[in-house]
């Protein structure tokens, strides 16, 4: 049972590295959109990525964080005792919850992003609905397909907490 929390704490250091290596690329974007592009959209575009590089570098080192020191705590264990497996049943629960709850915003998010730069091309207003609503659509299926693999991986990490442990110490 312990292999399984480490397990499923080591992907979630994986995830949050990927928002570290997002966060990078949208830095890389950023600059190059805002000192090789001479039109207004590429601006706002340049500083919806930069917004959002802001975004991805923070959530990737907090995500880092916490679920190192996560993955520490279970590597320093020997034994999973009925408390510690009552404790992270109801924290995968609730990450679970949140997910579905964050799983709904970005879907919404996704559409209306994507509708309102669609419509900016039949805009005068172009430059400025679609450089800001482009890097959103960005970041809401980013956040929206993560959320997903991480939540399968949950799902499947509940399930096997569930099931009763042998010894209790």
């Amino acid at each position: 049972m312990l292999e399984k929390c480490r397990i499923m704490y080591k992907g979630d250091m994986i995830a949050a590295s990927f928002y570290l290596f997002v966060g990078v690329i949208l830095l890389l974007f950023a600059f190059i959109l805002y000192y090789y592009t001479m039109s207004a959209g590429y601006k706002f575009l340049s500083y919806g990525f930069l917004m959002f590089f802001l975004y991805s570098i923070g959530k990737g080192a907090v995500m880092y964080y916490i679920y190192s020191e996560k993955y520490k705590f279970f590597h320093n264990k020997t034994a999973m005792t009925s408390t510690i497996q009552k404790k992270e049943i109801l924290y995968t629960e609730y990450r679970i919850a949140k997910k579905n709850i964050n799983r709904r915003r970005y879907i919404w998010t996704l559409i209306l992003s994507c509708t309102i730069a669609f419509l900016g091309i039949f805009s005068l207003q172009k430059s400025i609905l679609m450089g800001t609503a482009i890097p959103i659509a960005l970041i809401s299926g980013i956040e929206l397909t993560i959320g997903m693999l991480t939540e399968f991986r949950l799902r499947e990490f509940l399930r096997i907490l569930n099931k009763p442990i042998v010894q209790d110490h």
